[in-house]
């Protein structure tokens, strides 16, 4: 068999070399979240989130192409 009958000959080719492959995921980081741990969750979030505001003005300002950007 010729090298290209053989490379034909392969069933699905994974795209590794030497049949490397990822890690598999840990089991407990891919278990979905029980709605009992959702809604803990959102409650947590909304009480971290009560009150809670931004006063931090953005850097970022539109600049003319007639304009130059004045020195930091």
């Amino acid at each position: 068999m010729t090298p290209y009958e053989r490379l034909l000959a392969e069933e699905l080719p994974t795209g590794t070399f030497g049949h490397a492959q990822p890690p598999k995921p840990r089991e407990s980081h891919t278990r979905p979240w029980t709605p009992e741990e959702q809604a803990q969750h959102w409650a947590d979030l909304a009480t971290a989130l009560n009150g809670w505001h931004d006063d931090h003005q953005p850097t970022l300002r539109l600049i003319q192409p007639d304009q130059t950007p004045d020195a930091a």
